[in-house]
């Protein structure tokens, strides 16, 4: 297909799109420009952590002719620190996972402002455990199941393949407890409870998802969970954009950032003539480019794929998008006046661990509207915010929350709070309640990527996703590509740097 007929077709579409955006005010311009390979045209898709991290990169290499296209309103893609009263909280990516060999931690150690936590790698070595009555379990069963979650869980290894994390979990469950008739004779409520922190964990809907090969994701020395002090994690979209510590270096990225900018599809149709790539977007705004690298996350391939990219993806490429497990996680943050818990000092964090006792866990069941509280299977105290906790919610059941009215979700947060820690805590209603939105927000889907047994069964890696196309026409980086440090913020932005070393190295040929 010629240039010239690309461009008609392309502006076809965009003249539906500019009566229906005209019908609200609004003026839809092309953005043409010369393609030259002394300054190539390179757009990202995405102002996240992978995206800001190649831009940065190819800025920082003398690459001038960069722009970054984001559909949010604001940049940091799923590093989204908001302002709740006094505190900065994180309703994405919270904590800085490992020291040596963590790109992230080496941006920010430097400038002090990381605060360590004394967790093993999994936390909960402060948490208490409570059944669905209000009463704590013995403290000889909650010793073994948090010896059981930081010792053994998440640290199997099963030659036998392909099996499911769920599967090889169940059977160390049994090895570990069948003499403990304390804990085996109530292994569905004690298994229910490792599933959700698994859950929780992955982003999984279910652990029997997961695949037992989780060590693909190295796991880096040092503390497992870093925090950001009174701060939160966008400073390191500071960092990366050279606005900390010096601000007299800050680069023109954000001046070549343009917001509100969803894509709706990339056009990398092999043409003699012309620009190799064009862009449009939802408001009718044409992009040329040379090349363009893809950060959206790997929910928004997986629900756009088929109208995302002119011609279809390969095949390839597909099956990898449609094999890598992507998954929903959610947060409330919960405000007191006081707190009712105490900790040793600001650093250090509480656990309150949920198991819900069959009865009520059979009458939530059958309760549509509120059943989503099954999920919440950790209540936790957050680092320097004292007069905060932290409701975390796995699963479908963050799904099923996200769906539902705000008021109604903390009208049951605040039910599950008394039914599970009334009984020995004097609690008062909270001040106010903050939650996340990852899965019905369309400019992410959920979460984070994890490795499923269906990658395993049809022999797919990050790799495959990772692998650009046609002449490097389209890049892809984020979190997802990673192949050893999928849903971090370090792994993505190893990606985005990596893509841009690709075309840096390209045009020093």
């Amino acid at each position: 297909m010629s240039n010239w007929a690309r461009i008609s077709i392309q502006n076809c579409i965009i003249f539906v799109i500019l009566i229906i955006a005209r019908a609200d005010g609004k003026e839809i311009t092309s953005d043409p420009s010369d393609a030259s390979k002394a300054s190539p045209r390179i757009i990202v898709i995405g102002a996240g952590a992978a995206g800001i991290a190649a831009a940065s990169k190819l800025l920082e290499n003398g690459f001038e002719n960069v722009k970054i296209l984001e559909a949010e309103a604001r940049i940091g893609g799923r590093i989204h620190t908001a302002q709740f009263f006094d505190y900065s909280i994180d309703l994405g990516a919270q904590w800085v996972h490992g020291e040596s060999e963590n790109v992230a931690y080496e941006l920010g150690e430097p400038l002090g402002v990381f605060g360590k936590s004394d967790e093993p790698a999994h936390g909960f070595r402060r948490a208490e455990y409570f059944d669905s009555r209000g009463n704590m379990l013995q403290k000889d069963i909650a010793k073994n199941l948090t010896s059981f979650i930081s010792e053994k869980l998440f640290r199997m290894t099963f030659e036998e393949r392909p099996k499911s994390f769920g599967e090889c979990a169940e059977k160390l469950f049994k090895e570990s407890f069948d003499k403990q008739s304390k804990i085996y004779n109530d292994k569905n409520r004690y298994l229910s409870l490792l599933e959700s922190i698994t859950n929780g964990y992955y982003g999984t809907k279910s652990w029997h998802d997961l695949s037992v090969d989780i060590d693909q994701c190295k796991l880096l020395p040092g503390d497992q969970m870093i925090n950001w002090k009174e701060k939160g994690s966008s400073m390191l979209l500071d960092i990366m954009m050279k606005q900390l510590p010096d601000q007299k270096r800050e680069q023109s990225l954000l001046n070549n950032t343009i917001l509100d900018s969803e894509v709706l599809f990339v056009d990398y149709l092999p043409s003699g003539e012309g620009p190799p790539v064009l862009i449009t977007t939802t408001k009718g705004f044409l992009h040329q480019a040379d090349h363009v690298i893809v950060t959206v996350s790997l929910g928004v391939l997986k629900e756009k794929y088929k109208s995302f990219f002119i011609p279809p993806l390969p095949d390839y490429k597909v099956q990898t998008i449609n094999a890598i497990g992507y998954g929903s996680v959610a947060k409330i943050y919960v405000l007191f006046e006081k707190p009712f818990w105490k900790v040793e000092d600001d650093g250090k964090v509480l656990h309150f661990m949920f198991t819900w006792n069959e009865a009520e866990k059979k009458t939530l069941q059958n309760d549509k509207e509120k059943s989503w509280v099954l999920g919440i299977y950790d209540v936790s105290t957050v680092e320097y915010k004292p007069n905060l906790l932290e409701m975390w919610i796995a699963g479908n059941y963050s799904q099923a929350m996200e769906r539902l009215p705000e008021f109604k979700v903390f009208d049951h947060a605040v039910e599950v709070l008394q039914q599970f820690l009334g009984r020995k805590y004097k609690l008062e209603n909270p001040k106010a309640m903050y939650l996340s939105q990852w899965y019905m927000n369309p400019h992410f889907r959920g979460a984070y990527s994890f490795r499923s047994l269906e990658m395993e069964k049809q022999k797919v890696s990050a790799d495959m996703l990772a692998k650009p196309l046609e002449n490097l026409r389209v890049l892809f980086a984020g979190e997802a590509t990673s192949s050893d440090r999928f849903s971090t913020v370090d792994g993505a932005i190893a990606t985005g740097w990596s893509a841009a070393d690709t075309l840096i190295n390209h045009y020093k040929k």
